[in-house]
């Protein structure tokens, strides 16, 4: 079943599978090439990851520096990085009422613990990390 010649991948592929030309074939062919170029753009987006410098990840993971804050283990100044975080705070009482009131049905949606924001700090020189 040569329809296009050696060199195509799709005849290549039907006559493997013993498969008609037909839609179901077609349809085989589009979802095989769909996940090859999935698994290339991973594999892509990994090989971009571990190529970057150490001060770009220390970046990603602590944030950036703030040159003015002083570290309360080490007592060094402009070795500290800061970065926005949110953390669990408790129960949140409107949330509370809220399960209490639906049977439980709106733990399902929203959990029962609240967020708050809050900044996280990290110094390089003694490797301490803090929230604040």
């Amino acid at each position: 079943m040569q329809l296009l010649g050696d060199n195509y991948t799709l005849v290549w592929i039907v006559d493997l599978l013993e498969f008609e030309v037909s839609m179901d074939g077609f349809l085989l062919f589009i979802v095989f090439l769909s996940v090859a170029v999935f698994v290339v753009a991973i594999a892509s987006s990994n090989s971009n990851s571990q190529n970057k410098s150490p001060d770009v990840e220390k970046m990603e993971q602590y944030g950036a520096i703030s040159p003015a804050m002083i570290c309360p283990h080490c007592q060094i100044k402009g070795k500290i990085r800061t970065k926005s975080v949110t953390q669990k705070k408790g129960v949140s009482g409107g949330k509370a009422t809220a399960a209490l009131l639906t049977g439980g049905v709106s733990l399902l949606a929203t959990g029962l613990s609240r967020k708050e924001g809050a900044t996280q700090a990290h110094c390089g020189e003694c490797g301490n990390t803090w929230v604040y």
